[in-house]
């Protein structure tokens, strides 16, 4: 199976991106952020969402063309244009706006130096003098983190896949769980969730990631209608049941991924069009955060409906255009598939390797027996 093109993942890419945005906002207000989970706020899930998603679609990008060279093409070219895009608006517009230093110390400041070395994905989030009463002091775009980590997992996978290993998907599975009983168990990720972030928090999202591949690599065990459902109904109770022993974060570990990617993976009315003005997920993200801090710089004072009903369409306007004006002007160079392997695209399993070699031998006996009497026949 080859995800459709209309399908559902544009509206929970922007569910995603939006519930990030929604979620720092409480932060921006220095109110408790919405939490999904005990262990998650509402943004944080939205995070998770986006590398089950991208594991996914990844994992198919791979197998559909697996070249090195290519698929690092493709992954920087939607990752890296509107990167630089809004680091250098940080940097170079927004900071000496907002600073409380000279702009000559500012552009002085070896701490304005490091934040530029976000251009080749070093981030060092901070900028001199910048939002100073803010609760996220110095930071001009709190998001920017996350990227880093996905392109290591981008890297893990196009390793795997260039020793092999992608071939293999039960040695996928096998190893993403024994990462998952590491993290999960042995480290004791859940009683140790303060800690998770300055030592081994790269592992969630990265069991988060490999989730989606697996899920992408053993898609003919629920690519159909019947199969989606109770793969959905069986998640949700494990989940479920684990969420009620106090184990949330593993029942976010099981649940998150096979949701959101059987979810995605449909195409119902409605919700498979919210690509029509552009996939817009990317610049939610990237561009919410500085503009949520300078909303409420600039109005300290007006709360939080009034914050939100300034920088939600102010942020639409603005992933809109780097959607328009750079990421998809950035994708127009992306390397095409050589026609050879996008003719010979992968199918689902045993069943379907079937059906395609008898669809094909049906063509050749039907060209055999053509003229001479003989009633073909289907096999």
């Amino acid at each position: 199976m080859s995800v459709d093109r209309r399908d559902n993942f544009h509206f929970v890419r922007l569910l995603a991106a939006s519930a990030v945005l929604f979620s720092h906002q409480f932060a921006f207000e220095r109110l408790p952020e919405p939490l999904v989970l005990k262990y998650q706020t509402l943004g944080g899930f939205g995070v998770l969402v986006f590398f089950a998603i991208s594991g996914f679609l990844v994992a198919q990008s791979w197998e559909r063309d697996p070249n090195l060279l290519r698929f690092a093409q493709r992954r920087l070219l939607r990752i890296w244009p509107g990167m630089i895009c809004t680091i250098l608006l940080c940097g170079l517009v927004l900071g000496p706006i907002v600073t409380t230093v000279p702009v000559s110390q500012y552009f002085a400041d070896p701490t304005t130096h490091r934040f530029f070395g976000g251009l080749v994905f070093m981030i060092q989030p901070f900028l001199p003098g910048v939002f100073p009463d803010s609760l996220v002091a110095g930071v001009p775009n709190g998001v920017l983190w996350t990227i880093p980590l996905e392109l290591r997992c981008y890297l893990y996978l196009s390793i795997f896949g260039m020793l092999g290993i992608l071939r293999y998907r039960w040695i996928v599975l096998g190893g993403l769980l024994a990462v998952s009983v590491f993290y999960y168990g042995i480290y004791g990720a859940e009683a140790r969730f303060d800690q998770t972030y300055q030592h081994w928090y790269e592992l969630q999202y990265a069991t988060f990631f490999f989730s989606g591949a697996c899920i992408y690599y053993f898609r003919d065990a629920w690519n159909t209608r019947t199969r989606k459902l109770a793969l959905f109904v069986a998640a949700s109770i494990v989940g479920v049941v684990l969420a009620k022993q106090g184990h949330e974060l593993i029942a976010a570990f099981v649940m998150v991924p096979t949701l959101t990617i059987l979810f995605g993976t449909e195409s119902f009315p409605v919700l498979r069009d919210f690509d029509r003005f552009g996939d817009l997920s990317f610049g939610i993200y990237i561009y919410a955060f500085p503009i949520q801090q300078t909303i409420v710089w600039l109005m300290p004072g007006a709360g939080i409906l009034v914050h939100l009903a300034i920088a939600v369409p102010l942020t639409l306007v603005l992933a809109y255009a780097s959607w328009h004006l750079v990421e998809k002007l950035a994708l127009q160079y992306k390397p095409r598939t050589p026609r050879s392997l996008s003719v010979s695209a992968p199918v689902q399993g045993l069943g379907e390797t079937l059906a395609v070699i008898r669809k094909a031998n049906a063509g050749v006996y039907q060209r055999v027996t053509k003229g001479t009497g003989q009633q073909s026949r289907a096999w």
